[in-house]
């Protein structure tokens, strides 16, 4: 996963590893603190702070997941310009999640 959300950032070299790190893991946080998302998956990243080591063993292969994770990291790392549509973007991703039945318990229209 670290590899897939770095890939859509724009960022070079190892810089801001940390903070992708830190920000992929808040971000699946945002998006299943209040239980309406269900992760397809783990995601269980770590960086050795003395070597700057990552270490992925995340489950987490959806594509959805993974651009919604990216457009969380591409608002808060950095100073982007673009902040303010790239938080409209996440939210909006976010929301289709909620109401999807693949990633929630709610079902969707059609279903029931």
């Amino acid at each position: 996963m670290f590899d897939e959300v770095k890939g859509m950032l724009p960022v070079s070299g190892n810089a801001y590893d940390g903070e992708i790190v830190l920000q992929i893991k808040a971000a699946a946080l945002d998006l299943t603190r209040t239980a309406e998302i269900i992760m397809p998956g783990e995601i269980t990243i770590s960086m050795d702070p003395a070597s700057g080591k990552i270490t992925d063993d995340s489950t987490v292969k959806d594509e959805l997941i993974i651009t919604t994770i990216a457009t969380w990291c591409a608002a808060r790392i950095g100073n982007p310009p673009n902040y303010d549509k790239l938080i409209a973007a996440y939210e909006m991703l976010k929301g289709a999640l909620r109401l999807s039945s693949d990633y929630s318990d709610y079902p969707s229209e059609g279903d029931g």
